[in-house]
């Protein structure tokens, strides 16, 4: 009987595997060919004793479970609580909105502060919820370390949860417990997302899948962390609950700047081609300087003032102030930046003649403070989460620095060179950016700490490898956008482009390691030629206005928006349904406004998604209180409100469109 079960689990979970976990499938039958041709030694036994399961270490002569599988299991599932107080993330920021406060945002202009849309929901909830309030459900949940996955069964039957995230490090492990857990059973009743013999990076894309997949449950998230298995991965988990991208930018502010480039489209801004290219037989034999405002930067001043002249110099807009004081002109001049007040990188330049020559290369959201302080004509803009030109450039990043980089690798630099683009503590001064960097400061060892389970964006920090040092302190800030070099490597970066890391701060994969004393490059001859030579390339391919099929497009936007207006205003006529109806309408209004599709293609879509992203989280954890009555009453007020401010969203976008056609 044991023997039938263990065949048919390990059946059912290998078919099950093949069809909807083909990643995880494939890592499998490559350990099991490296096991049939001798390259792997098994490390491990899976035995049947005295009625239980259990694993046989045979280098310790050790067993995993130091009492019966069973009893582990079961004690396991005893362990199941549904307060709030361990073991559990906290997906979203505690802020708490007073009457007052809530009256403060009521009066301020439409979409004017993120709040605005937020407060009348977080109050309501805040004034009917209870402070020891306990969770009704557990609907997510992560098991971190799977051994025989006997104890996942069992708490399953108790949690019943929708998704859950599998974390196992050890691949010939999670084979034996093919053989143990029926996950194709289990995949029956919830969404199952593995993260199975990962590294890093591919541990933090599994994470943002789960975090992603019924993101509403993401307000408080439970697990269960197995002895046996490294703690590591839950500080990763953590970081990726911190980084996701609607903490760091607000719904209207992404509103606000996706509208922001069809003022310079429709007053005549040049905006960069697909076309344009910094490689041939001129450029090729140039050196490409990124200058960030990492620490390196001001601890190189000495090696950069002997050799900035041997380097074209692209140098991000928050250096330019330090440029001027070592007198190093910067031929590329990189802004990203769209809030007004990054006018204030530029306060302290003594002439904006120290740049009067400059190419700038703009994103297309920079504010119109900024954009006015330079001259028009040396302004090349790029779109940066947009799509009205068909034919623009657009990279994608969370910094300057790394969308810097970005470029470089789009325009197909040949020789690239970084320096202060650290993204990571000094490793010695604990310094965070050079001297002049508007929020510069310095970190001292007692803060380089993850506390588990808190939500701190950018002051926790954490030790990873160093480019030039063994280890650095980094906080999940910075650890987006050293993703975002990473990924952009992996995906842009051509085989003839030589790119060498000169700053003492993170380690970027497949990019070299090289300390500045020991680079050697020849000098720029003509440097004023090639700039010339550099503007007029960029001249050539850019575009102004819209053509005839993108000015359709816009237009297109327009009709798309008036009917999303449509879509809403029948769901706010499904108003006084069942508490489970409602909820339904609001998952079903989600995946029409935000599905894959639309997220594509519209920006309108992106604004509500990350609406939805910070919001639906509350509502549901809200009605989730095993102390809050009357919920079917509290979730219509709570209802019209959500669709109140969703309309007035896509009103303030149809306005905005409509006022340029």
């Amino acid at each position: 009987m044991v023997n039938e079960k263990v065949l048919k689990n390990f059946n059912d979970n290998i078919e099950y595997l093949q069809t909807n976990q083909k990643d995880l499938f494939s890592k499998l039958a490559s350990l099991d060919e490296a096991i049939e041709k001798g390259y792997y030694k098994e490390k491990y036994e899976l035995v049947y004793e005295n009625g239980y399961f259990d694993v046989f270490e045979t280098k310790t002569k050790n067993f995993l479970y130091a009492k019966s599988s069973v009893t582990h299991a079961k004690l396991a599932s005893q362990s199941i609580d549904y307060e709030l107080k361990e073991n559990l993330f906290k997906g979203f920021y505690e802020t708490k909105i007073t009457k007052d406060e809530l009256n403060k945002y009521k009066e301020k202009k439409t979409l004017e502060d993120p709040m605005s849309g937020y407060a009348p929901i977080l109050h309501y909830t805040q004034e009917h919820s209870s402070k020891d309030k306990k969770l009704t459900t557990i609907d997510k949940f992560v098991f971190f370390g799977v051994g025989l996955g006997l104890h996942i069964e069992s708490m399953h039957k108790q949690l019943l949860s929708k998704v859950y995230f599998i974390v196992e490090d050890d691949l010939e492990l999670f084979r034996l417990s093919l053989f143990t857990i029926n996950y194709a059973s289990l995949a029956s009743n919830a969404q199952l997302i593995f993260s199975v013999f990962e590294d890093k990076d591919e541990f933090s894309k599994s994470s943002s899948l789960f975090l992603d997949t019924k993101y509403y449950y993401n307000h408080y998230i439970k697990y269960f962390h197995l002895l046996s298995h490294s703690e590591e991965k839950i500080t990763q988990f953590l970081i990726s609950t911190t980084t996701q991208p609607h903490f760091s930018f607000d719904y209207n502010v992404y509103l606000t700047q996706a509208l922001r480039p069809l003022d310079y489209i429709f007053n005549d801004y040049k905006f960069l081609n697909k076309t344009l290219s910094c490689s041939d037989e001129v450029l090729d034999k140039k050196s490409f300087l990124l200058l960030g405002a990492g620490p390196s930067l001001q601890k190189n001043i000495k090696w950069l003032r002997k050799n900035h002249d041997k380097f074209i110099i692209i140098a991000v807009s928050a250096i330019i102030e330090f440029l001027e004081k070592e007198n190093i002109f910067p031929d590329i001049i990189v802004h990203l930046d769209a809030y007004e007040a990054s006018i204030g990188l530029f306060k302290n330049i003594k002439s904006m003649d120290f740049i009067q020559n400059s190419i700038c290369f703009f994103s297309d959201k920079i504010a119109s403070e900024v954009i006015n302080l330079f001259d028009k004509k040396n302004i090349f803009l790029f779109e940066n989460g947009t799509s009205y030109k068909d034919s623009s450039i657009k990279p994608s990043a969370s910094c300057v620095g790394s969308i810097t980089y970005q470029l470089l690798l789009i325009l197909k630099a040949k020789n690239i060179y970084l320096l202060g683009l650290d993204l990571a503590l000094d490793p010695k001064t604990g310094k965070t950016h050079i001297d002049s960097y508007v929020d510069s400061k310095t970190i001292s060892i007692d803060e380089k700490t993850v506390k588990k389970n808190i939500l701190n964006y950018g002051d926790s920090f954490f030790s990873v490898e160093g480019n030039l040092s063994k280890e650095v302190f980094i906080n999940p800030r910075w650890q987006t956008s050293i993703d975002t070099v990473n990924l952009s490597t992996q995906l842009l970066k051509k085989e003839n482009q030589n790119i060498f890391n000169l700053s003492d701060g993170a380690k970027f994969i497949d990019v070299d390691s090289k300390k500045s004393e020991n680079i050697s490059v020849k000098n720029i001859s003509g440097m004023k030629k090639l700039d010339k030579y550099l503007f007029n390339k960029c001249l050539q391919n850019s575009s102004k206005n819209l053509n005839s099929v993108e000015l359709n497009n816009l237009n297109q936007k327009l009709l798309h928006a008036n009917e999303f207006t449509q879509i809403i205003i029948r769901y706010k006529n499904k108003e006084n349904q069942s508490l489970s109806v409602t909820l339904q309408n609001i998952i079903e209004l989600k995946e029409i406004l935000t599905n894959e599709d639309e997220l594509k293609m519209y920006e309108l879509s992106r604004v509500i998604d990350l609406y939805f992203r910070y919001i639906l989280s509350y509502i549901f954890d809200f009605v989730n209180s095993n102390k809050l009555e009357k919920k079917e009453y509290h979730i219509q007020n709570i209802y019209t409100l959500l669709l109140e401010h969703i309309l007035e969203i896509v009103d303030y976008y149809s306005q905005a469109i409509s006022a340029k056609l």
